[in-house]
Order: structure tokens, then C-alpha cells, then sequence
């Protein structure tokens, strides 16, 4: 579905991605995973038009979206959900959720509509009585819930989950991972950038390590979250010894 080939992506000059390749199959999860200052969030900007100054090439369903908008993007079905949520704070849960849906609002009904709200909110519970609430007067784990459901009211072909559990409680990152273990038996496509790597492995298919703006490992989740050097560096040099 997704293919990445050799992309470089550059802020003021100073080379952030260098010659990164991935590719994303239809109905699987990949995730991406570093330390600070890798390059994924750099490279989920990429894939959706967010950021610009790149080379290499894009690939998405087999068509070269390289120079796509990122507009373009979101009609294809590429949809992210940004690393800190993002929301607009002075709207209503109800009102971020109907964004989501704005380049499809033309083609569906105010029924339809309001049917799409009440799934994302039975999906996330702890939205149901939220929904004329404003957002920036959420927690931080209810404002995760109402980013990825306006992600899911754009119905994406790809979703890429931009550290979905960053800053989050241990109880709340296993509420973010149960949803996106969710996503993946229903089938659906992400591409999900985790520094939290275990978590992110036991819930993905394949993965990708990237360092210093490279792609250094690749390859089955399991095999990932069982190589020794993939646990020192996200689990501590004395793991191994326990």
C-alpha cells in the first residue's frame, strides 16, 4: 500500500532523513521506533505533505504521491494523527469529531454523520458524556481518545499514529495499545511511531528501528522485540543480565 524509497528530509539545511526506504501492506501494522530526535515524526510529515523540504519518492497504492499536497493526501485516505493531539481546543468533543469528517461531509448525511460520532464514542467510552464538553478542558488520555477518533472520522485508507501514548498514564497507554490492537483486527492500515517499543511491538506485525535519521533494523515485530541490542537500547543495558 505505502512504499518509501531513499527519502532525505532537511530542516534549515541540516539533513533529518537520509536515504530512509519502509513499506506499509494493506491491513497491517508497522511501527517505527527510536529515541528523541530520530526522524519519525519527521517521517510521518513526510508521508503526509506536512513537511516539505524532501527527496526520494512516495508511493501509495501504487501511484508517486511525492509532490501531492497534503490535502491530496487526506482525499486519498492518508491520515495522521499528530504527535500531542493537536486538537482545537476551543471546539467541543462533538465539533473535533465532525472535522474529522470535513472532506467527506458533502457526500454523507447529517444521519450518517451523527451514526459515525456515536461509534467513535461507544469505541472510546469515556467520550460518551463528553461530547459538548471543550476540548482543552479534557485529560490528556481523553484528548488522545478524541484525536484518534477524528483520525478514524476521516474513514483512512492509512492511518499513521503519531506517539499515540506519549505523556500518558501506564493505565491510559494500555487503553491507546488495546485500541490500536482494535484497529488491527478490523483490518485497518497504520503506520504507528512509538518510543514506547515493546508496547509498540507486541501490537504491530513488522517494525522498523530508525537512528539518527536511518532505518539501522528492520523486520518481523517478534523478531525485533527479541534482538538483544533492540532491548538494551529501549529497555536498559542490564535487562539481559535479569
Amino acid at each position: 500500500m505505502l512504499e518509501v524509497r531513499n527519502l532525505k528530509a532537511y530542516y534549515r539545511g541540516n539533513q533529518a532523513l537520509k536515504d530512509v526506504s519502509l513499506e506499509v501492506n494493506q491491513g497491517e501494522i508497522v511501527c517505527l521506533i527510536g529515541a528523541n530526535g530520530a526522524g519519525k515524526s519527521t517521517l510521518l510529515n513526510c508521508i503526509s505533505g506536512v513537511h516539505e523540504d524532501q527527496a526520494g519518492q512516495i508511493l501509495f497504492e501504487g501511484a508517486d504521491i511525492t509532490l501531492a499536497t497534503a490535502q491530496a493526501r487526506v482525499k486519498m485516505g492518508i491520515v495522521q494523527v499528530p504527535e500531542n493531539r493537536q486538537l482545537f481546543g476551543p471546539l467541543t468533543v462533538e465539533e473535533n469529531l465532525e472535522m474529522g469528517a470535513y472532506l467527506r461531509a458533502r457526500r454523507i448525511s447529517s444521519a450518517e454523520l451523527n451514526r459515525e460520532i456515536q461509534g467513535i464514542m461507544e469505541r472510546f467510552p469515556a467520550l460518551k458524556s463528553r461530547g459538548r464538553q471543550r476540548a482543552h478542558s479534557l485529560s490528556g488520555g481523553e484528548q488522545q481518545m478524541v484525536a484518534m477518533g477524528r483520525g478514524l472520522m476521516s474513514n483512512p485508507r492509512l492511518l499513521l499514529l503519531d506517539e499515540p501514548s506519549l505523556g500518558l498514564a501506564p493505565i491510559l497507554v494500555r487503553e491507546v495499545f488495546r485500541t490500536v490492537e482494535e484497529l488491527r483486527n478490523e483490518a485497518r492500515t497504520i503506520l504507528l511511531v512509538e518510543q514506547n517499543a515493546l508496547g509498540a511491538l507486541a501490537i504491530s506485525q513488522r517494525a522498523y528501528v530508525l537512528e539518527t535519521g536511518r532505518v539501522t533494523l528492520s523486520g518481523s515485530a517478534r523478531d525485533l522485540a527479541e534482538n538483544d541490542g533492540v532491548r538494551r537500547a529501549f529497555l536498559g543495558h542490564d535487562v539481559l543480565a535479569q
